[in-house]
């Protein structure tokens, strides 16, 4: 066993969590070993206190009915991500990035960590409608997280010319990749589409130590090649760059010559890909014109509530709350939104666990998008929160996005401070 350093002083004055971590890193009093990786294994050792407070499955593990015991392995993730999951279980702090969030998100799954995958989503969440929706498309596609697979497609389709460029783009898997070349209307050219697909192709060879060459290009692509639509692919491009390269056999490229003189093609679809894409319109309103602090916190069992009223039909897919003043502690994170009718009969409700940190707005992303109709009231409510959080001030009472005037009520079900003037609801997303 490890010991502190005599003139360090590790307790005094720190936080539960600093203590923690500091008797993590430096190996003290832990009672569990863990190898972790494939082929060099990195010697890792842990609290099994501390892991199964926080995860049923380390608690399962190490109280179950088969208690494990002596070395645990661990061959399914990474010493750097396993680092990741015990600095979160220890310290709340989770270092989550666009690079590692697969890795992070599937060990979050893995242990049962519902407060770390919540932290995920919400970074997915936030990256879906920029250039990285391809990486955003992926993960959610490997993860099932349905409405944010179709927010980044529909993000991608829009976008293609800038989202295919993106760096993350070519670690799109294949399932992804079929899906995108399905598509029937993109906001790009067949060029774009047929380039890229060469490029992550490519990508794919270098992974496996192959070169890019035509032959290697169309085992990687196998399927896949028979959704571009090559007789719309620029003639030139396709003389230069494909014709002669091994992409396509000499059947395959004859029948493309032979297209572009009217002949049909028995490879490739003809149809030319729609670019004028209709959409709903996305849609975001904060009712706030500032933001202060504390709302401080009620004691017993209170909601805070709004009624709102749309005048257009629209799909619900986010509530828009005010987040903490500084940091939260984990019983204290676990929100409830509830949506209620004109009846006021509840028609959804869904469970959040509220960021960590101190931060000013947080984002509710529902489950599933639920349908309003125009010109009827609906009722947010939002159960007693149990931290100091930022509120809304000056806050008005009728929005307006172009055609759609959005209007805010107080509602008889609020039994905080909250109404059409000031307090908590920060606002809504919606499609139009």
């Amino acid at each position: 066993m490890a010991e502190p350093e005599g003139k360090v002083d590790w307790q005094d004055g720190k936080s539960l969590s600093e203590c923690m971590m500091y008797m993590l890193k430096k190996e003290i009093m832990c009672d569990v070993t863990f190898r972790v990786g494939t082929d060099d294994q990195s010697i890792i050792k842990a609290h099994k206190y501390m892991l199964a407070s926080r995860s049923p499955v380390f608690y399962t593990m190490f109280e179950g009915s088969c208690p494990e015991k002596g070395e645990i392995i661990v061959t399914d993730i990474n010493s750097a991500t396993f680092k990741v999951l015990l600095k979160y279980i220890y310290s709340d702090v989770l270092d989550l990035s666009l690079d590692n969030i697969q890795e992070v998100l599937y060990v979050a799954e893995k242990y049962m960590l519902s407060t770390m995958k919540d932290e995920c989503t919400s970074l997915l969440l936030s990256s879906v409608e920029t250039s990285n929706a391809p990486g955003v498309f992926n993960v959610a596609s490997h993860f099932h997280l349905e409405h944010l697979k179709i927010k980044s497609l529909e993000h991608i389709q829009k976008n293609a010319a800038e989202c295919l460029m993106a760096p993350n783009a070519i670690k799109m898997s294949k399932e992804c990749m079929e899906a995108i070349l399905k598509l029937d209307s993109i906001y790009c050219s067949e060029t774009d589409i047929c380039r890229f697909l060469i490029k992550w192709a490519s990508h794919y060879c270098e992974s496996e130590c192959k070169t890019a060459s035509g032959e290697n290009l169309r085992e990687i692509t196998g399927p896949l090649l028979y959704l571009v639509r090559f007789p719309l692919v620029d003639k030139e491009y396709f003389a230069n760059e494909i014709a002669h390269s091994g992409l396509l056999n000499s059947e395959e490229v004859i029948s493309v010559f032979s297209s572009h003189y009217g002949r049909k093609n028995g490879f490739f679809a003809e149809l030319v890909r729609n670019s004028k894409l209709c959409y709903l319109k996305d849609c975001t309103v904060w009712r706030h014109r500032s933001v202060a602090s504390p709302w401080y916190q009620h004691s017993g069992k209170k909601f805070d509530a709004l009624n709102v009223n749309v005048n257009r039909n629209i799909e619900l897919t986010s509530v828009i709350l005010f987040g903490p003043v500084g940091n939260v502690s984990s019983s204290a994170r676990e929100i409830t939104v509830k949506i209620l009718n004109d009846s006021g009969n509840e028609i959804f409700t869904q469970k959040y666990e509220s960021c960590t940190q101190s931060s000013e707005l947080q984002t509710v992303l529902l489950s599933e998008p639920i349908p309003i109709n125009a010109n009827t009231l609906f009722t947010i409510m939002v159960d007693s929160i149990k931290f100091d959080a930022y509120y809304g001030k000056q806050c008005k009472p009728k929005c307006r996005i172009d055609d759609i005037v959005i209007t805010f009520e107080n509602s008889p079900n609020c039994t905080t401070g909250t109404s059409v003037e000031q307090g908590q609801i920060a606002g809504i997303e919606f499609n139009a």
